[in-house]
């Protein structure tokens, strides 16, 4: 069976197209901005990372936003390979006429008339499917963090049962009412930056962001060599604080690749500064690889794009290697374990081949992507 290549892909982040984006992970010209989330009665002012062009939380600016990523990915298809060619969709956006109806109806003080256009996320693929000609078959994934990272173990299996040539997959976020004040309830949002993995850590900083990652056979120097995801937590939002979750994952998507833990080269971690997810994600790492592993953290450039993530960060890291070098992890200084710290100084693509990209997301949606780099 031919290997299922990574043939296109396109970033809009808070920095930027792909472009921007790996120059200013390169140059260290970071930019981020802030929001209000409203708790009830209670207002809070928390760094954010937004897209540079605001894209308001309707269908239609989203619609708009994300058809100009898409369109830059799939550039270089023909019509005939656009048939042939299906669209999945990973977010962690829910319907936002239900979040209007609950806004609407759930507080006393608030309650008013509420009718639904009955527009859904959902249709965000199917109408873009039938405007730029692709085919008819579309999926939508929402598994929190995972969700465009599964989309992607999903279109390589679409792609080996040849159901289609090409697969396109976007991971969509778009800042949303529901999702900043449900992490400001919980507290896991910083006040100030991320720092993974650091001992002084103090939650994460959300991000919009729009990416497309297109997949099949062809001529790339990418390819998947395998994944393994899960649903598996102790509790309603974590796992266990040893990581033993986590390292199921990872040991399976090794499995699925036919690699040992010794033929990963580079570990893109996790990686979201809130206490208890970096722990269990340090703890876990410790576990599969010796202290001499190179793992860095991408989410301190472009805040935690949630749904987004999967197909954000593996966008970012290729671009970054495809220009030469492996990022570093901005943000940490003293690591919760001194044997293991992250990249802390860029350094030069040297070749390496397997890469592994964990994604770890809430309520215990667990997955590792395994991509290989040929140099051919």
């Amino acid at each position: 069976m031919a290997k299922i290549k990574i043939l296109n892909y396109e970033i809009a982040s808070a920095q930027g197209d792909k472009e921007a984006t790996t120059q200013a992970i390169k140059n260290g010209a970071i930019k981020s901005s802030s929001k209000i989330v409203s708790m009830q009665d209670e207002a809070m002012k928390i760094p954010y990372f937004t897209l540079p062009q605001s894209v308001e939380d309707e269908f239609d600016a989203i619609y708009e936003a994300m058809k100009k990523v898409v369109e830059k990915t799939i550039v270089n298809l023909s019509s005939e390979q656009k048939a042939r060619t299906a669209l999945l969709l990973g977010t962690s956006l829910v319907d936002d006429n239900l979040v209007k109806a609950v806004e609407h109806t759930i507080y006393d003080y608030k309650k008013t008339p509420y009718s639904s256009s009955k527009r859904s996320i959902d249709s965000l693929c199917r109408d873009m499917a039938d405007e730029l000609g692709l085919n008819s078959f579309t999926m939508t994934i929402s598994t929190a963090c995972t969700s465009s990272v599964n989309a992607l173990l999903e279109a390589k299996n679409l792609l080996e049962c040849e159901l289609f040539e090409y697969v396109l997959v976007v991971g969509l976020e778009i800042s949303s009412v529901m999702m900043s004040s449900g992490f400001a309830s919980m507290k896991l949002l910083s006040q100030e930056s991320q720092k993974p993995f650091d001992k002084s850590r103090d939650g994460l900083v959300l991000g919009e962001a729009i990416a497309a990652v297109l997949v099949g056979e062809g001529e790339s120097l990418w390819s998947i060599a395998g994944g393994y995801s899960n649903c598996n937590s102790v509790n309603i939002t974590s796992v266990s604080a040893s990581g033993e979750e986590y390292v199921d994952v990872m040991q399976k998507a090794l499995l699925n690749s036919n690699l040992e833990a010794a033929d990963i080269d580079i570990l893109k971690a996790h990686a979201t500064a809130t206490p208890t997810n970096d722990l269990s994600e340090i703890n876990a790492i410790s576990k599969i690889f010796t202290n001499d592993i190179c793992f860095t953290a991408l989410k301190p450039y472009v805040g935690h794009t949630l749904g987004a993530c999967g197909a954000l960060e593996v966008a970012m890291l290729l671009s970054c290697v495809d220009a030469g070098f492996i990022p570093k992890t901005i943000g940490h200084s003293a690591s919760i374990i001194p044997e293991y710290q992250p990249l802390l100084q860029e350094r030069a693509y040297g070749g390496e081949k397997n890469f592994m990209l964990n994604y770890f997301g809430f309520g215990g949606n667990n997955t590792s992507l395994i991509l290989q780099r040929n140099h051919q």
